[in-house]
């Protein structure tokens, strides 16, 4: 799908340099790792920076941590949604760090998918925690591996839709996270995600440093690909209703006719089941909450109601569930659709994954 965003770009050394106090109060969250410090129409950064305190720390029954309630004079208050998949980085030590001895206050980065939720605070899957920051341009950083190339025994990695050359050589230390394997330049494949360490990146175009320490990641583990879009659920009900014709005109700004959901968001928005924002666009590329997956689902079997269904006042964050999806939400947990996440929780506004998705689809095609 093709991801546009205007964005303001910075370059990986000034992202880093975000820990110093004086640069607390300019404007909020960007991308990191671009080349150049201008504005520019970009494509969705595979990761945002998000630097800040530990508020809250929210764990389930069995004590691993499910969420982190961000505070930051820059970026306001975000709530990253933790997985085991999500990664543990010691920047000053160059090695992963456990989650245990973290502690309300501390001040992290952490890398996160570059969609979120239009809930206050906002919420996103959290692929990298960065702790023990140096208060220096050395800091690590997350990237995917978009292309390598080797040539006289110095290796390029392509990241940041092209906008960044890493430079890795003999002189560039590399390592597995959370391993004692050691790690060679033919390791580093396309598809691949590292955390790099560097600090110069010289303006060129593209951008270029030279990195002295790379450690892969385990790329098999990637959150960012399990977040549901918009446009994602609009090909899925599309396909599970057999992919009818329509007549449906749509004028989203949003939503090239090319597009892969073009037909399926006309049909959706024809029969009523998605809608766009009323300010002309529909976004396909933003995530999809629990509750407005069960609410469109809801739509899509005619909208049945229940008398006095209650399931749900067992939860107590069941008053975050917002007005309009409480019928749909009632409905999808009675009937075995949705339950509580690990922490005990409905979670109606955090993000659905797509095996969520893939997994109610399936019950709905199984029972009619």
């Amino acid at each position: 799908m093709n991801k546009k965003l205007t964005v303001l770009v910075l370059t990986g050394a000034l992202a880093c340099s975000m820990a110093l106090p004086a640069m607390a109060a300019q404007k909020a969250a960007v991308p990191i790792s671009a080349p150049v410090s201008t504005e520019a129409a970009v494509s969705l950064p595979g990761s945002v920076l998000y630097y800040g305190t530990v508020q809250e720390i929210v764990k389930d029954a069995e004590g691993n941590i499910t969420q982190l309630r961000m505070t930051s004079d820059r970026y306001g208050e975000h709530v990253m949604n933790i997985a085991a998949q999500t990664m543990w980085i010691d920047s000053g030590r160059k090695e992963a760090s456990g989650p245990v001895t973290l502690q309300e206050g501390e001040r992290v980065y952490i890398f996160h998918s570059a969609v979120e939720t239009r809930s206050l605070p906002p919420q996103s899957a959290a692929f990298a925690v960065v702790r023990n920051i140096p208060m220096d341009a050395r800091c690590a950083q997350y990237h995917k591996v978009e292309a390598v190339s080797l040539e006289n025994g110095q290796l390029t990695i392509a990241t940041d839709n092209g906008g960044l050359h890493l430079m890795v050589d003999q002189d560039t230390a590399l390592s597995f996270y959370d391993s004692d394997k050691a790690a060679t330049l033919e390791d580093i494949r396309a598809g691949s995600y590292v955390m790099a360490w560097y600090s110069t990146v010289a303006a060129s175009e593209p951008g270029q440093a030279h990195a002295t320490h790379l450690m892969l990641l385990p790329s098999e583990t990637q959150a960012q690909d399990a977040v549901l879009t918009r446009g994602e659920l609009a090909i899925m009900l599309y396909e599970q209703a057999g992919k009818p014709s329509t007549d449906v005109s749509t004028d989203y700004t949003d939503v090239a006719d090319d597009a892969a959901y073009a037909e399926a968001v006309r049909w959706v928005s024809g029969e009523g089941y998605m809608g766009g924002y009323g300010n002309g666009a529909f976004g396909p590329e933003d995530a999809v909450s629990r509750e407005q997956l069960v609410t469109v689902l809801w739509r899509y079997v005619g909208s049945p109601m229940l008398m006095d269904y209650p399931g749900l006042t067992r939860f107590d964050d069941v008053g975050e569930i917002s007005h309009f999806a409480q019928s749909a939400f009632a409905w999808a947990h009675q009937k075995g659709y949705i339950a509580a996440v690990e922490d005990g929780k409905l979670a109606p506004q955090s993000a659905a994954d797509q095996e969520l998705a893939e997994g109610i689809f399936k019950e709905v095609a199984a029972r009619k």
